[in-house]
Parts: C-alpha cells; sequence; structure tokens
C-alpha cells in the first residue's frame, strides 16, 4: 500500500512533511485500538490483507477487521477497521493529524462507489471517522480489489490519496460478522 497523488503529482515524501507523520497509526500497537475499543485486543487470523482483531466487551467480544497503510518509507498514514456494532456494520478509519477537517475525508472503489465522510473527533493518536456501511458499500467492497481515501493536507488544495487493499475483506468480514 503506498499514498497516490490525486490531481497533481506529489512524492510520498513531500505528503508525509505535510501531513506531519510522527503518529504510530498501526493498531498492533494497542494504543489506537485501545482507544478505539476500549479494551486489550487479540490479533485473530489474517485474511490476505486483513487481520482480525478482538476483544472482549461488557455485552461479549466484539470482532473487526484491520488494515494499516504506510507511505513508501514506512511511516503508518492510515488505519481502517470494518466490522459490525450494535447490529450495524461500520467502518472506523484513523488518518493523520495535520489534515484538513473540513472537507471531510473521500472513500472510493472504482469508479461506482464515491462516500464522503466528515471526521467525528481527533486524539492524539489521529483523527477518526466512522461511517456506516450500507449495502452498496459492502458489496462494492467485497467485489473490489482495492479503495482510496482522500484528504486534503492542511493549507493545501490538493487532495492526498492513500491506497488500501480488499483483497482477503470478504473473508475476513464473514468471519467477524458471523
Amino acid at each position: 500500500m503506498k499514498i497516490k497523488p490525486f490531481n497533481t503529482i506529489r512524492s510520498a515524501a513531500t505528503l508525509t512533511a505535510a501531513l506531519g507523520l510522527s503518529i504510530l497509526l498501526y493498531l498492533p500497537s494497542t494504543a489506537l485500538a485501545q482507544g478505539q475499543m476500549g479494551g486489550e485486543l487479540r490479533s485473530g487470523t489474517t485474511h490476505q490483507d486483513w487481520q482480525v482483531l478482538c476483544e472482549d466487551t461488557p455485552v461479549g467480544e466484539t470482532c473487526f477487521i484491520s488494515q494499516a497503510a504506510a507511505d513508501d518509507t514506512g511511516e503508518p498514514v492510515m488505519q481502517i477497521m470494518v466490522g459490525r456494532l450494535e447490529g450495524e456494520n461500520v467502518m472506523v478509519l484513523y488518518l493523520p493529524l495535520g489534515i484538513d477537517l473540513r472537507p471531510g475525508m473521500l472513500f472510493q472503489i472504482g469508479d461506482d462507489l464515491r462516500r464522503e465522510f466528515p471526521f467525528q473527533t481527533c486524539l492524539p493518536n489521529g483523527c477518526r471517522v466512522i461511517a456506516q456501511v450500507d449495502d452498496e458499500m459492502l458489496a462494492a467492497m467485497r467485489a473490489g480489489t482495492t479503495f482510496l481515501v482522500g484528504v486534503r493536507p492542511l493549507e493545501s488544495e490538493q487532495v492526498a490519496v492513500i491506497e488500501g487493499s480488499l483483497m482477503g475483506f470478504t473473508a475476513g468480514f464473514r468471519e467477524v460478522t458471523q
């Protein structure tokens, strides 16, 4: 996975500097995970590019599939988790500090599915988007091979795009929702 330019040529190193990526977003460090899910995480099965992560909660075990993306230098730039909360399919994304929150985040699969989501909050480890995954979006995630996340760095009119993989999504999602 790598950062790709959108509407402009922009190197990963330039984007890294623009976003101020000195935070750790990779979920197995548990700092991010505990901020989202509230408890100690257990790693589960790996389904190609997705890792199952579970925790015990007061209402039982909760599991998500997760994936982290890094730029070409290895700096983490995105963490995505998909699963079910309170009977709803949800996607939780953490993106680095230093992005313009006003335009929100763009999520795209191929040419057919393009959604914009607002940021909910920023924490010391990154800014969070929580979005409901409806049937159309779920079908696109199951059928696709990659997804794109677009964000705008502060004081920039250009959009930076992070590419993620959907390889293994269907099997991983089935495991955490059955």
